[in-house]
C-alpha cells in the first residue's frame, strides 16, 4: 500500500509552503515521524515528518517550489509487499530508466550536508547557479550570507576581462536602464508583511502619541542588579523589565490589550497578556509571542525571550509562537539610534508600542540642569478604539514604573 504524503496546513489558514530542502531521496526507507522535507511557511521553516515508515518512491516537487496545501509532497510505500512493494519496484525502475514514475518529474535529489541559511539566500545560491553546501559562512554560528554567495558566484566566473590594452572606450551616458541589475521577487515572509501592513495602514486609522519617560530610577535598579548578578554571571537586560512593565500597564489600561474584530466591528478584550516582540530577522519582521507576562518574573521573561527570538533569526521557531499577541512591543532600541517612530500596529491588535535607546541626555531636573537618563516611547494606536487622551494616560501609568521600578513589587504584593 502506498501512502500519500500531503502537504498539511502548520499554520494559521496557511495556503502554501515553499521547499527549502528535502532530507531524502528517492529509494530512500524512512521511518515513522522521521524529518523529510524543511518547508517554509508564511514565518517559519518548518520541518515535516513522515506519516508513515516505509521506501520513498516519489518526490513531487523540487527544492524553491511552491506547493499548495493538500498536495502530494511525496510517496512512501510499504515494503510489506503487494501492491506497495510493486509501485515502489516501478518507481525504482523508472528512476534508474531516468523516467519518471508519474506525471510529474522526479528530481534527483543527494543527501547533503545541513546549511543554515535564510531562504531568500538560498535562493539567490538556486538563480546564480551556486551550490550552496559548498560554501563556508560568515555570518553567525556559520550561516550564509547572500554576500557569501555572491562571492562564490563571482569565483567561479572568474576575473573580469577588461579592454584590451590601447583599446579606445566610446564614450557614452549611461542612464538607469542601462545599468545591470538584479531582480528579485518578494521572499513569502516579505510578502506576508507587506499584505498585513498594508491591510493595517489602510483599514486602521492610525494615530501616534509621543512620550519622554523619566529613566534615572530604572538605569539605577538595571545598575544595582547587574553588580548583585557579576558573581553569578547572569546580566540583567533593560527589555526584560520594560516587559514586565508594560503588561503591569496593560492590567491598568485593558482597552489597549484587545483585538478589533474588522467583520463584526467589536473590541476583545484579553485578562492576559500576550506580548508580541517585533523581532529583525534575515528574513525579516518577525513577532515571536510570549504569553502569559504579567505571570511572569523578569528572569523567566528573559530566558523566553532569549529563546524565542534566537529561534526566530535563525528560522526555526514553531508557527505556534508567531500567533495570539494581544499587544506588540518593537524595541528600536535595540538598535541603538532613534528617538521617535510611528510603528504600525499588527492586526488584530489595537495598538503597538515602539520602544527607544535608554540614554543621558540634558534634562531639567527639580529646576536644574542636569545630565539624566531619558528614554523615549512611541504609541501607535487605533482611533477607532482609543483616543489620544487613552494613549497619555497609559504612557503616563508606564512612566512611573520606569521612573521607580520598586513601584512593582509595591503594587503586586
Amino acid at each position: 500500500m502506498a501512502v500519500l504524503f500531503k502537504l498539511p496546513d502548520v499554520g494559521e489558514g496557511m495556503a502554501e509552503a515553499e521547499v527549502v530542502r528535502w532530507l531524502v531521496r528517492v529509494g530512500d526507507r524512512v521511518e515513522l515521524d522521521q524529518p523529510v522535507v524543511e518547508m517554509q511557511t508564511d514565518k517559519a521553516v518548518v520541518e515535516l515528518p513522515a506519516p508513515a515508515a516505509g521506501r520513498v518512491t516519489e518526490i513531487r516537487w523540487r527544492e524553491g517550489d511552491t506547493v499548495p496545501v493538500g498536495e502530494v509532497l511525496l510517496v512512501i510505500a510499504d515494503e510489506s509487499g503487494g501492491e506497495g512493494q510493486a509501485e515502489a519496484e516501478k518507481a525504482a525502475g523508472a528512476e534508474a530508466n531516468g523516467v519518471a514514475g508519474s506525471a510529474v518529474p522526479v528530481p534527483a535529489f543527494s543527501r547533503r550536508r545541513r546549511v543554515p541559511a535564510a531562504p531568500s539566500t538560498r535562493r539567490l545560491a538556486r538563480e546564480l547557479g551556486v551550490d550552496i553546501t559548498q560554501i563556508q559562512g560568515t555570518g553567525p554560528q556559520g550561516r550564509v550570507t547572500d554576500e557569501d554567495v555572491r562571492r562564490a558566484a563571482a569565483a567561479r566566473r572568474g576575473p573580469d576581462v577588461g579592454p584590451a590594452e590601447g583599446a579606445a572606450s566610446p564614450a557614452s551616458t549611461k542612464t538607469a536602464a542601462d545599468l545591470p541589475y538584479r531582480e528579485e521577487p518578494l521572499t513569502r515572509t516579505r510578502r506576508v508583511i507587506a499584505d498585513r501592513l498594508l491591510f493595517s495602514v489602510t483599514r486602521k486609522p492610525h494615530a501616534t502619541h509621543f512620550d519622554e519617560l523619566n529613566a534615572d530610577g530604572l538605569v539605577r535598579w538595571i545598575q544595582k542588579r547587574r553588580r548583585e548578578q557579576e558573581s553569578s554571571g547572569r546580566r540583567v537586560s533593560f527589555l526584560p523589565v520594560l516587559l514586565k512593565m508594560i503588561a503591569v500597564t496593560l492590567r491598568k489600561h485593558p482597552a489597549f490589550n484587545a483585538h478589533f474584530d474588522e467583520d463584526s466591528q467589536t473590541v476583545r478584550t484579553y485578562p492576559s497578556v500576550s506580548l508580541g516582540i517585533a523581532a529583525d530577522t534575515p528574513r525579516g519582521l518577525l513577532v515571536p509571542v510570549i504569553p502569559e507576562v504579567e505571570k511572569k518574573s523578569v528572569e523567566q521573561i528573559a530566558l523566553e525571550l532569549a529563546e524565542v527570538t534566537e529561534a526566530a533569526r535563525n528560522g526555526t521557531i514553531p508557527p505556534e509562537r508567531l500567533k495570539g499577541s494581544t499587544f506588540t512591543v518593537s524595541n528600536a532600541g535595540a538598535l541603538g539610534s532613534g528617538r521617535w517612530a510611528t510603528p504600525i500596529i499588527n492586526p488584530p491588535e489595537v495598538a503597538i508600542l515602539a520602544l527607544h535607546p535608554v540614554e543621558q541626555r540634558p534634562v531639567v531636573r527639580d529646576g536644574q540642569l542636569a545630565v539624566g537618563w531619558v528614554m523615549n516611547v512611541s504609541l501607535s494606536f487605533d482611533h477607532r478604539v482609543l483616543d489620544g487622551a487613552d494613549a497619555i494616560r497609559f504612557t503616563q501609568t508606564l512612566a512611573r514604573y520606569v521612573a521607580d521600578p520598586d513601584r512593582l513589587l509595591l503594587e503586586l504584593a
